[in-house]
């Protein structure tokens, strides 16, 4: 019988608390405690074991043969609410990569409107001495498409992130694409950098991809 290569399934989600603000919080990125947890519950049950981002890159690029279910977690910006989730995850041992953008750990609004608050410096430092299974990638150093920046640019923004990020612990070198948007040529700037980059496409991940996909947790 044929063995069946099975897919890595890696979740991408944003903000996660127990009720929603409208002045706060937007719609399309907001997913309610209890409905979160609901669906990490139900992936377990359908027989997914949730791994670290490394781990299941790993897998991708040297498994031929899969048989089991892997998923993988991560959560893009880091809003402040996250921290809602992060014990429970903790609690059950699930790994999750937050990508973050250094230009915002001092607590500022996104975009500098009324809208919730990024965590901040001092609690991402501390966030590996707290949660141990949890790394950071970069999601750029602000919040901008790259597909509407220079080569010149986007190459700064990950410069810059790797700067700062690069002598934390629980730092991976990842590059999470906002709004899942690349070129070939912000992909090469990557590659050049040993910075591996992940999109939102919605799709699984099955071996050998030079970018990891990922779908929305919904």
């Amino acid at each position: 019988m044929k063995l069946r290569l099975q897919p890595i399934r890696i979740f991408c989600f944003h903000q996660v608390s127990d009720t929603f603000d409208e002045s706060t919080m937007k719609q399309c990125d907001w997913l309610q405690t209890d409905a979160f947890k609901r669906l990490i519950y139900s992936f377990q049950q359908a027989g997914y074991t949730f791994i670290s981002l490394p781990d299941a890159h790993e897998r991708i690029k040297r498994d031929i043969f899969r048989c089991k279910k892997y998923a993988v977690l991560t959560a893009d910006d880091g809003w402040a609410s996250l921290k809602n989730i992060l014990p429970w995850l903790n609690e059950l041992q699930i790994p999750i990569t937050l990508f973050v953008n250094p230009a915002y750990f001092d607590g500022m609004h996104f975009r500098e409107k009324d809208t919730e608050k990024y965590l901040t410096e001092s609690e991402v430092l501390h966030l590996y001495e707290q949660y141990p299974l949890l790394t950071i990638g970069m999601h750029g150093w602000e919040h901008k498409d790259a597909t509407k920046q220079t080569d010149g640019e986007f190459k700064e923004s990950v410069e810059q992130s790797v700067k700062y990020l690069h002598e934390l612990p629980d730092y991976v070198p990842y590059f999470a694409y906002t709004w899942g948007r690349h070129t070939g040529a912000t992909d090469r700037i990557l590659a050049d950098k040993g910075i591996t980059p992940l999109t939102i496409m919605g799709g699984g991940n099955y071996n050998k991809a030079q970018i990891i996909d990922r779908e929305l947790l919904q």
